[in-house]
């Protein structure tokens, strides 16, 4: 298409908004998984969402609307010449198929997470882990109407955390007692809710960007407000900027500003790092 005369290409682009035919035959577009693409922003309102990769044959879902302006996750990409379409998603919900022109690259990636709190309405503050889970689901559109006690119940719980979640989660811990739950049954919890959900402690800076950049939030080991000489804490990663981090922090309380805030990557590897790496991806 870069061939083309300006003229011309510019036509196709308007033909691509009214969602007029792109593609020439039915049946011959490559067809494969898109979540290894980095998440992507909706140019504008006017752009048709198909059923399937456009042809004669394709129904339309309607167009873009609200989406405008928004990350969505690619989920499939279907190729075909020199046309390219995406299957679209935005907290789990499947949009349908859009020209691949209907997108934009972003160098700023906010995921669609709904906050949770362990301070309010429920009070648990040791349940860290939960409602960063629940934050993480979120993005997902999952567990979205199930509570955070009963994630919390639901957790499995032991005497060692490699084995499951040690202590009352609805009091305070003693000086020097941490409860808490590792990586390996949190993520076996997970999966009873999401079964894409991996463990990948150890994970380098440029692995949790990845996570970020393709949709997928992050459960991870840190501490309040990423300050390292704090306790131990369990937060959720769900956003990426050059040289930041985007954290939402589940300690705290209904009146605390800024529950989820930037901080650098230096300073968010530092921490975590210190907390042995320890992190969880929801895709």
């Amino acid at each position: 298409m870069s061939k083309w005369p300006k003229i011309f290409t510019g036509f196709v682009v308007a033909f691509g908004l009214l969602g007029l035919s792109q593609a020439a035959s039915a049946s011959s577009y490559t067809v494969k998984s898109g979540r290894t693409y980095n998440s992507r922003i909706v140019r504008s309102k006017g752009w048709r969402l198909w059923n399937q990769p456009y042809t004669k044959q394709a129904k339309a879902l309607g167009k873009t609307g609200k989406l405008s302006g928004q990350l969505v996750q690619v989920d499939r990409v279907a190729k075909q010449g020199n046309d390219t379409y995406f299957q679209i998603s935005r907290r789990g919900h499947n949009y349908g198929w859009l020209n691949a022109q209907g997108l934009k690259t972003t160098s700023r990636y906010v995921l669609p997470y709904t906050y949770t709190s362990q301070l309010y309405p429920l009070y648990a503050p040791n349940a860290c882990e939960a409602a960063s889970m629940k934050m993480a689901l979120s993005v997902k559109g999952i567990a979205t109407k199930t509570s955070l006690k009963t994630i919390i119940t639901k957790m499995p719980k032991a005497k060692t955390p490699s084995k499951g979640f040690v202590g009352n989660p609805y009091t305070e811990s003693r000086p020097g007692e941490t409860r808490t739950i590792y990586p390996k049954p949190l993520t076996a919890y997970t999966k009873t809710y999401d079964a894409q959900a991996k463990n990948i402690t150890g994970a380098s800076k440029q692995q949790l960007i990845t996570e970020i950049k393709r949709g997928n939030a992050v459960i991870f080991s840190g501490a309040w407000r990423m300050q390292g000489f704090r306790p131990y804490h369990v937060l959720a990663l769900v956003g990426y900027q050059h040289g930041q981090f985007l954290v939402a922090d589940p300690y705290m309380k209904k009146s605390w500003p800024n529950k989820t805030y930037w901080t650098k990557s230096s300073n968010f590897m530092k921490v975590y790092q210190s907390r042995h790496s320890r992190a969880i991806t929801v895709r």
